[in-house]
């Protein structure tokens, strides 16, 4: 039975896909280029994309260019939130009983390219607090520089909170409240993932034998 709630939400987030670089490209493809191969380039890519951008934005910082590669950043973040929970939600729901049902090219993979996502999205979050770094004060000068940047957003992602650097501004804030949110929903996701894939060790307690052949 179909739960609204799951319904409702599949159904954004089935929409926000088509807001993604990605699946406007992949739709437009020829279908012999529709492969987990063109994936996996096309997340490497936006990988080194996403630390050119931090340089850029270091060394150009009033460039028009510069500010297209944000507009770019803020897409290519949501693009993997929405796939991100699109695969995790919604892409295998409801379709377990069909003639081909949802299946994942390899847990070992998507582990993997969640940890590029991951990484990708601390060097976007540095491109941006490179490029706004005037809204930080006083702090402005650390985060103009390529290491400086990718500090702060590094600690940011992984949620530490050191204070050494924080915004002076409420748009400041609003960057790093969003950057907290997505970090906090990457960190649990991965997490989930790599304690799946761990193997079930062995046990000799009778009890948990049979509970897990049950």
């Amino acid at each position: 039975m179909d739960s609204f709630i799951v319904t409702f939400w599949g159904r954004i987030f089935s929409t926000l896909k088509w807001v993604s670089p990605f699946q406007l490209i992949f739709s437009y493809l020829p279908s012999r280029f529709k492969t987990h191969g063109f994936v996996d380039v096309w997340v490497l890519l936006n990988l080194l994309f996403s630390i050119i951008t931090v340089f850029l934005s270091t060394r150009f910082h009033e460039s028009i260019c510069v500010k297209i590669l944000l507009i770019y950043a803020w897409l290519r973040v949501l693009e993997i939130v929405v796939y991100q929970t699109n695969v995790l939600f919604f892409d295998g729901y409801g379709k377990a009983n069909t003639s081909s049902p949802y299946r994942l090219r390899s847990y070992r993979r998507i582990v993997i390219l969640s940890l590029h996502n991951y990484t990708e999205i601390i060097f976007w979050f540095a491109a941006a607090y490179s490029y706004f770094r005037n809204q930080f004060g006083l702090y402005a000068s650390k985060l103009g520089s390529f290491i400086g940047a990718t500090y702060y957003s590094l600690v940011t992602m992984a949620t530490l909170g050191y204070g050494d650097i924080s915004p002076d501004n409420d748009y400041g804030r609003c960057i790093v409240l969003l950057h907290v949110a997505v970090a906090v929903f990457m960190t649990i996701l991965i997490l989930a993932r790599l304690v799946s894939y761990l193997p079930m060790p062995q046990t000799m307690d009778e009890d948990e034998i049979n509970k897990s052949s049950t």
